[in-house]
Formats: structure tokens, sequence, C-alpha cells
């Protein structure tokens, strides 16, 4: 049985928290006694998200927001200050995922737009507006959700793949920075995880897990693990770092 409390006393702001691995951290991460400001655009399926947590004994803070929006991130940090008493964690979980397969030079330049504006922009608007939180608590930590096609890239989404990899880099960037204040920053990065968003990119075809020392694709659940320790103290001096979670396919 998970330790109820093993996050007791943590505040977190956890972004793409509608559906799909957003909603499983923001219930796990609940679970364990975290504060939970749970945020996404889509109002009806982070009400969802906020019901199920009420259906297993969980509340939920959640906030619509659109985190490529400068004036919705910074009013975000507010209601962490306001609601949460300040912040100890963010998590930057929101992307878009569910992205059709085409060559590199067959993407729309406005689906590639909106894909790094996300996917990147997102990521460091909410770090930009929630960091002087967590350096007022004293220092926290910063996951930002990568993937392992960073590093092995992945035929027909060269717009995601871009975005992941930039992940990475600003979470290096980030840990150098951010360091002297006690804020580490680490990326989270699955391999193929089911959910509704990722079988979109797969299309019609199946994953073959024949490369994969495991045998298997990963749950969301397979993640819980890995995000609890990165947001906990137990990785204290661990920063700057991009954790792989693929079942061995990509070793690093």
């Amino acid at each position: 049985m998970a330790n109820e409390s093993r996050l007791a006393g943590k505040r977190v702001l956890l972004t793409g928290a509608a559906r799909g691995l957003g909603r499983e951290f923001a219930l796990h991460l609940a679970g364990l006694g975290a504060r939970v400001l749970a945020v996404d655009v889509l109002g009806d399926e982070l009400e969802r998200t906020r019901a199920v947590g009420r259906e297993r004994g969980i509340e939920l803070i959640t906030a619509v927001a659109d985190v490529t929006s400068s004036e919705q991130t910074r009013a975000l940090a507010e209601q962490a200050a306001d609601q949460l008493g300040g912040l100890d964690t963010l998590i930057n979980n929101a992307a878009i995922v569910d992205v059709a397969r085409l060559p590199f030079d067959q993407i729309a330049e406005d689906d590639w737009d909106r894909v790094l504006t996300v996917n990147v922009k997102g990521a460091w608007l909410c770090a930009k507006f929630t960091v002087p939180l967590i350096r007022q608590a004293g220092g926290g930590s910063i996951v930002n959700l990568a993937s392992e096609v960073a590093f092995s890239g992945s035929p027909g989404v060269a717009h995601y793949v871009a975005s992941k990899a930039a992940i990475i880099g600003i979470t290096r960037t980030l840990a150098r920075e951010l360091g002297p204040d006690r804020i580490r920053v680490n990326a989270l990065a699955p391999g193929f995880v089911t959910t509704e968003a990722s079988k979109v990119m797969l299309g019609a075809g199946e994953y073959d897990t024949a490369a994969t020392p495991l045998g298997r694709t990963a749950q969301p659940t397979d993640l819980h693990g890995a995000l609890t320790f990165l947001v906990s103290d137990e990785s204290a001096f661990i920063t700057g770092q991009t954790l792989l979670v693929n079942g061995g396919r990509l070793l690093h």
C-alpha cells in the first residue's frame, strides 16, 4: 500500500490535468497527501478529474487556464499563492500529444506553431510565474514532461519530437540557473504510454513491443513512482537530469 502521507505538506501545481497522464498524476499525488492545483484548458474534462477524485475521497483544487497565455499563467501563480498558501512543486505536463503522423515537410505551419507553443512556451511561462513562489518556499522541484522520442527520433512527428527535445534543454538550463535557489529541475521522459492521446499518434498501427526488454507498453501507473520521487525530498540532490521510464526500450 502507498504511503498516503509521503507527500504531506507539498503544494503542487500540475498542468494538463484534465485527462490521460495528467489526470492520473493529479489523483496519485493528492492521494499521497499533496495539495494539488490541477490545471487544464478543457474545463469539462477537468471537472471530471475533480469528480473522480471526490469518488476516491480526494479533494483537488482546479483552474481552467491556457498555459500559452502570460496573463493566465500569472493568474495561476496568484491562485496557488491564495489557495495553496504558496508552492513547492511545478509539474509541466500540459502538451499536445494527439498529433497525426506526417512527413516533416507535410506538417502544416499552423500545426507546427501550435505544438511548439503549447509544449514549450507553456512550460516556460509556467516556470516564469511560479518560480518566485518556489523561491519563497525555500526551494522545491520542477518536473517537466519530456519523452523518449527526444532521444530516439520518431518519424512523422517532427514537431512533437522538437518540442520534447526543447523541454530537455530547458530543464538543463533552469537546473543551472535555479540551483542556487535550491530549486531542482528534472525531466521525466516516458516511452509509449497507453492513453487515448497516444493512440492518436500511433495511428492505425500496433505498437511493437519486441524492442522493449520488459515486453509491454507502459500504463500511466508505471510513471507514478518516478514522478513521486522527483517531487519528494528523496531526490534532494538530483537536478538537471532526464529520467527515462520506457521498459528498457531506449537505454540512456
